[in-house]
């Protein structure tokens, strides 16, 4: 993921953070477990993909900055799994990088996922673009190959064991 991209995501997190601070709390409750965007089939199994690199990368790190990207990419798919692991990774990151690169957009995620008020109808659209800015930097065309690869391997897989 890039700087810009990652500048984006935080705009998008201040705004919506601010959109919902000013919004009253529905009679929704949203479950810990629960992912905080939704996803189809495809974007599942590119995100797993994803997870699976960043859990890799983060068996080889030595707490330095790739340790800290890959800590907050986490968080990211998280977004798309389970709301509570997402908190996790970015308190995680607030608590052993303070003044880190991800530090002020952590804090704007924690504050998001925290704050228990869910979206109104208006907020909406803002909630479907931060969603697509943080899954078009997350599924870079390297990973979705590497999705259609994995895939055609479990198809062949599948074939074989048949």
């Amino acid at each position: 993921m890039n700087g810009r991209t990652v500048a984006h995501s935080s705009l998008w997190v201040l705004l919506i953070s601010g959109f919902l601070g000013c919004a009253g709390a529905g009679p929704f409750v949203t479950l810990p477990s629960s992912a905080f965007f939704e996803t189809d089939v495809k974007e599942r199994e590119a995100l797993q993909v994803v997870s699976r690199t960043q859990e890799a990368r983060r068996a080889n790190c030595q707490q330095n900055a790739s340790c800290e990207e890959v800590t907050y990419l986490r968080g990211l798919v998280a977004l798309f799994e389970n709301r509570e692991d997402a908190i996790h990774a970015f308190q995680e990151l607030r608590t052993t990088v303070p003044n880190g690169r991800y530090a002020a957009s952590s804090t704007r995620w924690l504050t998001l996922l925290q704050g228990g008020q869910l979206a109104s109808v208006r907020h909406e659209p803002l909630f479907m673009q931060l969603r697509q800015e943080i899954l078009h930097g997350l599924l870079d065309p390297d990973t979705l190959a590497a999705s259609r690869k994995l895939k055609e391997q479990e198809r062949r897989i599948a074939e074989v064991s048949r």
